[in-house]
């Protein structure tokens, strides 16, 4: 396997969303997503692409975002590469006003775990929350 520092191409970011159901985004959409990475990974066997995962971050706060692993492939350590990748990267730019974040899926906090991350609330910080306009409907 040939890990790369750098957004797949637009095909081969469809190619993986795909593979696990998330749906097939635009050219436009998927370059907006490429300018906005402070760092991006993927992961190829020979031409194919297996894997990628990508960080957004501002010089003080970085999210994690698209940690995929072509659905085929899953199990295989390809997701603990990519996060490995993530975890190196920012320890080589960590200092005392950096912070790194991710929004687990529900049911995949442990395998975050095992690379440093805890799920909130815990301590003095609260869970972690998204936008849902629908909410206040329910």
């Amino acid at each position: 396997m040939e890990i790369k520092h750098s957004f797949p191409s637009n095909e081969d970011f469809n190619k993986l969303f795909m593979s696990v159901g998330w749906g097939e985004r635009d050219d436009e959409k998927i370059n907006m997503h490429r300018q906005m990475n402070a760092f991006a990974v993927s992961v190829y066997e020979g031409k194919n692409i297996v894997g990628m995962a990508r960080v957004v971050g501002d010089g003080s706060y970085y999210t994690v975002f698209d940690v995929v692993v072509d659905k085929k492939r899953q199990k295989e350590g390809i997701g603990a590469i990519l996060m490995r990748e993530i975890v190196e990267w920012y320890r080589s730019i960590e200092d005392d006003d950096t912070y790194l974040y991710l929004g687990a899926s529900k049911g995949r906090e442990k395998f975050y775990e095992k690379f440093g991350f805890v799920a909130r609330p815990y301590g003095e910080v609260g869970a972690g929350m998204k936008f849902d306009p629908d909410f206040s409907k329910k």
